[in-house]
């Protein structure tokens, strides 16, 4: 499981791991990896931002229960964020688990789906910080396709997952090193 695999590298390397469950995605992955008898002492330890849902695994620092204005989800998720990843000396890796899910039950407009991808885009570039989100561009409806474009826009490394039999492909198909591009990896 390559959440749990992430998560096990971070900590190893000296990361605080911070989990954003956009609608319980985290808590669907954490009881997946029970099932395939994974220690789930981690990924019920790590600090998490949870943004709709109900379900609570890990430690929850805050719970953001709006979700269908992105004005008030902005500002809200902003006055959590912000102090976790301010300490410059302290390294984060921040885990976005389920995002597309909440372009898919929302209801948000052009601009607000803007507003949220400025926000992110504010987070590019923080030396202490490491941000993966995983998405599920194939959840997205067709009219709402844009949106990964917009997030691929302002990622520094994008790659793409895939299943090819019993192996799994990592395509690196943007990368701020240029060597990176177009390098496709099987596991």
């Amino acid at each position: 499981m390559g959440v749990y695999h992430t998560l096990t590298w971070g900590q190893s390397e000296g990361f605080k791991i911070l989990i954003i469950d956009v609608l319980d995605s985290y808590s669907t992955l954490v009881s997946k990896a029970e099932l395939m008898g994974l220690d789930p002492s981690l990924l019920n330890s790590v600090d998490v931002i949870k943004i709709g849902g109900v379900k609570k695994r890990g430690n929850v620092l805050a719970h953001i229960g709006e979700i269908s204005e992105p004005t008030i989800l902005s500002r809200k998720f902003k006055e959590v964020y912000a102090p976790i990843i301010s300490n410059p000396n302290q390294k984060i890796l921040v885990v976005v688990v389920g995002m597309e899910k909440l372009f898919v039950v929302s209801d948000i407009s052009p601009r607000g789906v803007q507003l949220i991808v400025d926000q992110l885009a504010g987070y590019v570039g923080k030396p202490n910080r490491l941000g993966i989100y995983l998405l599920k561009k194939n959840i997205l409806p067709p009219s709402k396709e844009f949106i990964i474009k917009l997030l691929e826009d302002i990622a520094t490394t994008v790659i793409r997952t895939s299943k090819s039999g019993k192996l799994t492909e990592f395509h690196i198909v943007k990368s701020l090193n240029r060597e990176l591009e177009d390098v496709l990896i099987r596991v």
